[in-house]
């Protein structure tokens, strides 16, 4: 099977190729330089040339606060991006499997979120990725895939883990707050997922992320936890709690973001994941537990 993967170069598309060479997977993953998605005339060429079977989009603007300026790029790449790639899908005959965000919910619901549950993003980057997913919706319908996911770490890239362990290194104490809860999601784990949709004929809105619901704080402290053999000996912060409001981040978060995985449970045939079990396989991965 051939999959073209967009946003190869991220933490999830670097997960993914990984693990589909291993799995005789053939990917063709072209960098930025060859291939803008926010251009339609070059996503196009790319997927006619390329004849994939699938087309993965793990590209998107992903700096939340930042996009609260940066409002024009932050849409072109994850509005823009993701409709051309679905047009270029529908003219090619190609399946698309694009991911999205928790951030398009508000998370006010203070339950895991459904996948039919209504959209109400707070902040650019939410919006921006919601009208994705409608984008793709308008072109393809429930031909293609659309995978939410949420507070993803992996080995590449900036993500919570690594700017935790790099913090426990640095600060006598981190601050994280403790009124905003999501799952937790291992790239690496979410990246076999995508595999095996990739091989079935799956549609729709699907959520995928590790199986638990944990305040950030509490996500802080499981980390600093399983990874205090690494600062055996060193100078390791302690974790304080705080709250969203006196943190007071340019873009608001979603308030209760964790996702209800019965869908993707009865889909695949397994559970998710436990989130702190998927952590400890990463902290083993890099090497700090």
């Amino acid at each position: 099977m051939k999959i073209l993967l967009f946003g190869g170069a991220g933490q999830l598309g670097w997960e993914l190729t990984k693990r589909a060479v291993d799995l005789e997977f053939e990917v063709v993953s072209p960098v930025l330089t060859e291939v803008d998605i926010t251009e339609h005339d070059q996503v196009s060429r790319v997927v006619k040339s390329v004849r994939p079977d699938v087309v993965i989009n793990c590209a998107a603007y992903t700096a939340v606060d930042k996009a609260e300026e940066e409002v024009d790029l932050c849409f072109r790449i994850n509005r823009d991006g993701a409709f051309n790639i679905a047009d270029a899908c529908k003219a090619a005959d190609s399946r698309f499997i694009h991911i999205s965000t928790d951030y398009v919910f508000d998370g006010l619901l203070g339950r895991p979120l459904r996948e039919d549950d209504p959209s109400n993003p707070l902040s650019v980057y939410g919006r921006s990725k919601w009208e994705g997913e409608e984008r793709v919706r308008d072109v393809l319908g429930n031909d293609a895939l659309i995978v939410r996911t949420q507070a993803l770490y992996g080995q590449k890239g900036v993500n919570f883990v690594h700017t935790m362990l790099k913090l426990f290194a640095e600060r006598d104490v981190v601050k994280v707050v403790d009124d905003q809860w999501v799952s937790p999601t291992w790239a690496g784990w979410l990246a076999e997922v995508l595999l095996d949709c990739s091989r079935i004929q799956a549609g729709g809105t699907l959520h995928a992320s590790c199986e638990g619901t944990v305040s950030w704080y509490d996500f802080a402290s499981e980390i600093r936890s399983q990874s205090a053999a690494h600062f055996e000996g060193r100078k390791r912060a302690t974790v304080e709690r705080t709250t969203a409001s006196t943190l007071n981040r340019p873009a608001p978060r979603p308030t209760f973001s964790a996702f209800d995985t019965t869908k993707i449970t009865n889909l695949l045939g397994r559970p998710p994941v436990r989130w702190k079990d998927a952590l400890g396989v990463f902290l083993q991965e890099i090497g700090v537990a």
